[in-house]
């Protein structure tokens, strides 16, 4: 399964200054400290959007893992401990001349987002510019940039020592080459800017880390063991980037437009079992569409949530669909019965609120499980295709995300290629909308994974920014 976070491109390469201990951590490596469930070197490297990995660092115990999973080469600087300048000057030489732009990255930044470094790298290439992270006080992010691969050469030779060399120079004086038009910046989301140089902001960005949550865009097809490959490899994939949770679309089980209570009454029971083996199997909590038996012949259009709890115990939560899509000249109400409560799931310091489909439209319900604490709602869809039906999708998602300062999480079924039924099957832009309403990630119509971080210290900047949910008073009534 492809992920559009993860696409690796030949034109584009990072390197990771990961250099050692830390006095002021008590001489800990900070590009080996855990932080929620990878340690910051491997969330930088999983994050660099490109297809060159060098980091520049010890590899210590877990260097060859490292490498192996994210495509990456550790090297020395020469000779050992010379400082940051002399570490990039030997990163750079690792860099081959076929890559146009570097993303020069510290080990220790453990809540960069891939959308923010594609982001820097698009604009270094397409300005000829170095395009570098402001940190809060506005100042400049040394280790989080993109530079033209030749500017930055002509940079790190421009400040060699004249007897060779960079040792013991930093890399204020590598910037101080740059023209003021040579310069721009971008302002940091959250706690992205964020690095561990410092107990405090080691503590800060232990607090501002979420877990790393996929959103899988399947196709689900009417033969179910189609279905069933496609669940396998999006869980595999999901667990294989580190997520901790992976969310599934909406009627997963079945697709709409053929019989759901024959699938709840012959399929719910073996489908709630694989969900519940994917979880085990691979250690993360699986998020389904599911449908199960409801009084009249009816269903219950229901999200599994299976896997493990952050108490140990095994998690098995069910939400069932309280909105019924009774619009567009559907009547889900005649198969479906609609659900009556709210349900939110606590995982990694972060509350999760769930909701489903046709939900995304009352603002009331995302409002309300903020208010019970959600710093993000997840959103399985099957969403129906049409006309202005795609405009529509992407403008309520970003308009429940600012109702409720929430991140929104959607997972859409990706449409069959040559489907032409009018059962809702699905129109993709599966999507990440942060709590202001930006749209951080969207697919297109093909089936594919998107990875997000949550950042709880963005959620919290947001509703201190934006305090929609304290300000909102009961209206009266017609």
């Amino acid at each position: 399964m492809s992920s559009q976070l993860h696409e690796t491109s030949a034109t584009a390469a990072a390197v990771v200054l990961a250099g050692g201990t830390s006095s002021r951590l008590g001489g800990r490596d900070k590009t080996r400290v855990p932080i929620a469930g990878a340690t910051t070197l491997e969330r930088v490297l999983r994050t660099a959007p490109v297809g060159h990995r060098v980091v520049v660092g010890p590899d210590g115990d877990d260097g060859r893992e490292l490498a192996q999973r994210h495509d990456a080469r550790f090297v020395l600087e020469d000779p050992p401990r010379s400082g940051p300048l002399a570490a990039l000057a030997r990163g750079v030489a690792e860099v081959p001349g076929s890559v146009s732009a570097v993303l020069v990255l510290g080990g220790d930044m453990p809540l960069l987002r891939p959308e923010t470094l594609t982001a820097l790298l698009e604009t270094s290439t397409a300005e000829q510019k170095v395009a570098a992270l402001a940190g809060e006080d506005g100042r400049i992010q040394f280790l989080c940039a993109a530079w033209p691969l030749n500017r930055l050469r002509d940079a790190v030779t421009a400040v060699e020592r004249n007897e060779g060399g960079w040792a013991d120079l930093s890399l204020r004086r590598l910037y101080a080459q740059l023209g003021e038009d040579e310069l721009t910046t971008r302002a940091p989301n959250g706690a992205e800017g964020a690095d561990i140089d410092t107990p405090d902001a080691l503590e800060e960005a232990q607090r501002a880390a979420g877990p790393r949550i996929a959103l899988a865009q399947i196709e689900v097809d009417e033969a179910f063991e189609v279905t069933e490959c496609a669940v396998r490899s999006a869980v595999a994939s999901a667990a294989e980037a580190g997520a901790q949770l992976v969310l599934l679309p909406e009627a997963t089980l079945a697709p709409f437009g053929t019989d759901l209570r024959a699938a709840a009454d012959a399929s719910h029971e073996a489908f709630d079992r694989l969900v519940s083996e994917l979880a085990q199997e691979h250690g993360l909590i699986v998020v389904a569409g599911s449908f199960t038996p409801a009084d009249g012949g009816r269903v219950h259009n229901t999200v599994i949530l299976r896997g493990p709890a952050d108490d140990g115990s095994r998690l098995e939560l069910e939400y069932r669909k309280i909105h019924l899509f009774d619009a567009y000249g559907a009547k889900e109400s005649e198969t479906v019965a609609p659900g009556t409560e709210l349900v939110t799931l606590d995982l990694g310091g972060a509350r999760l609120g769930i909701a489903t489909c046709y939900d995304v439209r009352f603002p009331e319900q995302f409002t309300a499980l903020a208010r019970r604490g959600a710093h993000a709602v997840l959103l399985p869809l099957a969403w129906a295709d049409g006309s202005g039906k795609s405009e529509q999708l992407r403008l309520l998602l970003q308009a429940r995300a600012l109702d409720s300062t929430c991140v929104v999480l959607a997972a859409d079924q990706a449409p069959p290629a040559d489907y032409e039924g009018r059962a809702a099957r699905g129109i993709g832009q599966s999507a990440v909308i942060g709590p202001l309403g930006q749209i951080r990630q969207e697919l297109g119509r093909a089936p594919g994974l998107l990875l997000v971080d949550l950042d709880l210290a963005e959620v919290r900047a947001a509703r201190k920014a934006l305090p929609v949910l304290e300000h909102a008073v009961p209206l009266p009534q017609a």
